[in-house]
């Protein structure tokens, strides 16, 4: 799924006790803030541009991840006076551009198969993702008929059941025809469609959490740690690294390995290293190609790489040039990308490697602490 919403507006009411000085969704979990599990899934999907719904001390959540965060585009739609559930998610609906868009409450970690969820779609539908749970009360069950939610059921001790998992997939022009600014999604949108049989239930087996109130809060302290991500990386430049330099590499039918790459990055996979590109792409200033088509031969880049069992991790890329758009801290040998990802990552820098084929990509590596390797024709 290219494209998500995570409605991070919240106030954190049961948990103001505990946490009450940033928004629901920044509650530190393992040491950081529970929305990083979130996007750091989105991102290990294949997501590539993430709207943050977002309310209560929005300028938090924007200080703290600003425009992009292991390689997505990060946008934000905050709320200037409280829109409730729907209105938040019409309002950051019209900042999407994908046909279809996920939908995810900041304050659920939910392991979904977005793969399963889009073979489920239909014109005019929504697909919820659904939990089976056990012994609970403090959700609402799904009533169903043939895959279709027919009623949600309120809340009551229930022995088994499906629950709504908050993770949705849907049209971005699914709310146009709502008249309101402000609105609850569940019972002016969910309530009236699941009428209507249109809105499409998926279960999902993969890790839940709801940290909400607090007793789930002090589970997810536990439970989260295993979500930890790796903190050792083996960086790569792109062309003339992994791919034969055409010059401006922008069309995928002019993509070529060099010979060897696929299984070299391949045991940096099965190592357990995160694999990550840092690319200048000065294309992107000059006018030659678009950060789209980029992410488009990016796309590309990593289906071809499956042939051999391998893959990126993440891209990052500089879309700078010193002649069109002035200095940045990005465009190697400034170390700006690595940085990033090193903070993005949670990396070890001493735990880290990086490849390239020019002598920047050398100098950026190692002002940043990474034991970095010259791969150019001269190198043994």
């Amino acid at each position: 799924m290219r494209e998500a919403i995570v409605l991070a507006g919240g106030f954190g009411t049961r948990l103001a006790h505990i946490v009450s000085d940033v928004p629901k969704p920044m509650a530190p979990v393992c040491g950081r803030p529970f929305l990083r599990f979130l996007l750091d899934d989105l991102q290990q999907k294949g997501t590539e541009r993430v709207i943050l719904a977002t309310g209560y001390k929005h300028s938090c959540i924007e200080d703290f991840f600003g425009t992009h965060y292991r390689g997505m585009e990060i946008l934000y739609s905050p709320e200037n006076t409280p829109l409730g559930t729907g209105g938040a998610i019409k309002q950051a609906l019209s900042l999407c551009r994908e046909d279809w868009v996920a939908v995810l409450n900041g304050d659920t970690y939910f392991d979904v198969d977005f793969a399963a969820l889009e073979q489920a779609k239909r014109p005019d539908a929504i697909v919820l993702a659904a939990k089976r749970m056990h012994d609970f009360d403090r959700y609402g069950a799904l009533e169903l008929t043939g895959g279709a939610v027919t009623a949600f059921r309120e809340k009551a001790p229930c022995r088994e059941g499906l629950i709504n998992g908050g993770v949705y997939l849907m049209e971005r022009t699914s709310m146009e025809s709502v008249p309101e600014e402000q609105f609850s999604f569940e019972t002016a949108v969910l309530e009236p469609l699941a009428q209507r049989r249109n809105v499409l239930a998926v279960e999902s087996g993969g890790y839940f959490i709801d940290i909400g109130v607090p007793e789930d809060y002090a589970t997810a302290q536990e439970t989260m740690k295993a979500l930890a991500p790796v903190n050792k990386a083996a960086f790569f430049d792109r062309d003339g690294t992994i791919n034969v330099d055409v010059h401006y590499l922008h069309r995928p039918e002019d993509l070529r390995f060099i010979d060897g790459m696929p299984q070299f990055l391949k045991k940096w996979n099965d190592w357990g290293y995160q694999v990550i590109v840092v690319t200048n792409q000065a294309g992107i200033a000059r006018g030659y190609y678009t950060a789209d088509e980029m992410r488009a031969l990016h796309r590309y880049m990593n289906e071809r790489l499956s042939e051999y069992g391998a893959h990126i991790d993440a891209f990052y890329f500089c879309p700078h040039h010193p002649d069109f758009t002035g200095p940045c801290h990005c465009r190697k040998p400034e170390p700006g990308m690595l940085e990033d990802a090193i903070w993005e990552f949670d990396l070890n820098p001493a735990q880290c490697v990086l490849f390239g084929d020019q002598p920047w990509d050398v100098e950026a590596g190692e002002s940043c602490g990474v034991k970095s390797f010259f791969l150019g024709k001269d190198s043994n």
